[in-house]
């Protein structure tokens, strides 16, 4: 979603719209705790993590995130998503996992028996991510068309990360359409403001209160709570100052 923003703090700034994520952030904070307890479930130890909260990469963004990755794609009834592992998280983790200290060289391939117990890792975290994806399943390594991500970084007993990437946002809410009859009853403050002819400064300096000045059927503008609404002639009807709608503004 396109946000019009002001970014700076001076008092008059240059507008620009940036792309923001509609994802909730309540909503990543459910799945990042369900995932918290996963993880401390399969490796038997506390886990502190952390939330960097949902955003939309730019195009170089994405390419950071997925480069040389391990992509695990969950299909959702609600939206796909894919775990993102990096090479140094997929170590650091399966590293964790294991009940081994992580390997100095953390950018290496995972061996076959590394890849099937992070595969099963992944398979374990794939259900927390219900609340944002609906019933879940795991599909696999592949690749979707990704909106918006977030970030799990993974503090204790081990540091790493968990990039969850989502295929769909919420949809924002329309607001339910007004209609006329709703609006019917809504007291609006009526206003008339008239153009007088031409005063010298004068005959203005000797204005007194009480003193009458002839509108001669001036042009009249109504407000409706202060706003412009419509234009027309000045007048009298019946024994009432009346004004004559003309057009509207």
């Amino acid at each position: 979603m396109r946000y019009l923003v002001f970014p700076g703090r001076d008092r008059i700034r240059r507008g620009a719209f940036v792309e923001r994520s509609l994802l909730p952030v309540s909503a990543a904070c459910v799945v990042a705790n369900a995932i918290r307890e996963c993880l401390a479930t399969l490796s038997r130890s506390d886990v502190d993590l952390r939330l960097w909260p949902p955003a939309v990469p730019s195009g170089d963004g994405w390419d950071a995130i997925l480069r040389g990755a391990s992509v695990y794609v969950v299909r959702g009834t609600l939206a796909d998503a894919a775990l993102v592992l990096r090479p140094r998280d997929a170590n650091a983790l399966a590293a964790w996992l294991f009940g081994e200290p992580v390997a100095p060289e953390g950018d290496r391939a995972l061996s076959p028996l590394e890849s099937e117990i992070t595969r099963r890792a992944v398979a374990a975290i794939a259900p927390t991510l219900s609340p944002v994806c609906g019933e879940t399943r795991l599909e696999g390594r592949s690749g979707i068309d990704a909106v918006t991500y977030f970030e799990l970084h993974v503090v204790t007993p081990v540091e790493c990360c968990i990039g969850i990437a989502l295929s769909r946002e919420p949809a924002s809410a329309l607001a339910k359409r007004l209609e006329r009859d709703v609006l019917k009853n809504a007291a609006i403050v009526a206003s008339v403001e008239l153009s007088l002819p031409p005063l010298s400064a004068e005959r203005v300096a000797m204005l007194r209160a009480g003193d009458v000045i002839d509108a001669g059927g001036s042009a009249g503008l109504l407000r409706a709570n202060g706003v412009p609404y419509a234009r027309g002639g000045s007048g009298v009807a019946g024994e009432r100052f009346a004004m004559r709608v003309g057009s509207f503004v």
